[in-house]
């Protein structure tokens, strides 16, 4: 079976992309109830994400920092991957590397 071109993108792509938003996050494909994004924060800025509907995975890309989700912080470094309950209040906080996270909603 052949495949649209559309449901291939590379990495580097999607970051290219991202670097020609003004946004901290992207979102890649969004189908049939499946939602994946990357975002990056960069030292200093600041994570605005408001709680989700939905359950949600993160998968640490580069850097660290940490997320913070209803109130408790926890270390995050690259290949570290994070589950975010729906409608928990969380947010990441940037350590001393950029962080890059790819995130995904099903």
């Amino acid at each position: 079976m052949e495949e649209e071109e559309d449901n291939f993108i590379s990495l580097d792509k999607v970051i290219a992309d991202l670097n020609g938003t003004s946004s901290y996050f992207l979102n890649v494909f969004n189908n049939k109830g499946v939602d994946l994004g990357i975002l990056r924060l960069r030292k200093g800025e600041t994570d605005t994400q408001l709680p989700h509907s939905v359950d949600e995975v993160y998968f640490v890309v580069e850097g660290n920092g940490s997320i913070e989700i209803e109130g408790k912080l926890k270390p995050v470094k690259s290949a570290d991957f994070i589950f975010v309950p729906a409608y928990a209040h969380h947010r990441f906080i940037v350590g001393s590397q950029d962080l890059l996270v790819i995130y995904f909603f099903a």
